[in-house]
This record gives C-alpha cells, structure tokens and sequence, in this order.
C-alpha cells in the first residue's frame, strides 16, 4: 500500500516483527470485508502493486493501520518492531 510500512511476514527482522505483520494481515482482511476500492497500481522497486485502499466508510485502510500501531508511514527511519 502506498504511503504506509508495514511489519513484514515473509521475510521478518525478528519474532516481534512477524508477529505484528500477522496481525496487521489480519486486521486489513477484517477491514476490508466490509468493502473497499483500490487506487494506483504502480509498482515499487521489490515489484509490488501500490495501492492506496479506501473502505466502503470512506476511510483509508492505511490511515487506520497506522492509528492502530500496525504500521507506519513511509519512507520513515527504520525497523520499530525489531527494536
């Protein structure tokens, strides 16, 4: 998603950040079952589609990811769930 950091779960810096990345996974599939639409479609250096997703209430997935500690905003300073 464009404009976010979020933990990684494929290839994690430690435990704690895998553990996050699980439950951001999670809590994005949650948020989106209510409804959502997608905008962009570039791709970034690592080949993934950026995206910004906006749910059927309005609001901006990644906003609420990041209000809700599982995220941050990108670029940013580094690794916060590895220490």
């Amino acid at each position: 998603m464009t404009g976010i950091d979020a933990p990684e779960v494929s290839k994690p810096g430690c435990a704690a950040e895998k553990s996050m990345g699980n439950r951001a996974t999670r809590r994005l599939q949650s948020l989106m079952s209510g409804g959502y639409s997608l905008h962009g479609g570039g791709l970034d250096r690592y080949g993934r589609r950026l995206v910004s997703v906006t749910l059927a209430n309005g609001r901006d997935a990644g906003e609420v990811l990041m209000a809700e500690g599982l995220a941050q905003r990108w670029p940013n300073s580094g690794n916060r769930w590895c220490g």
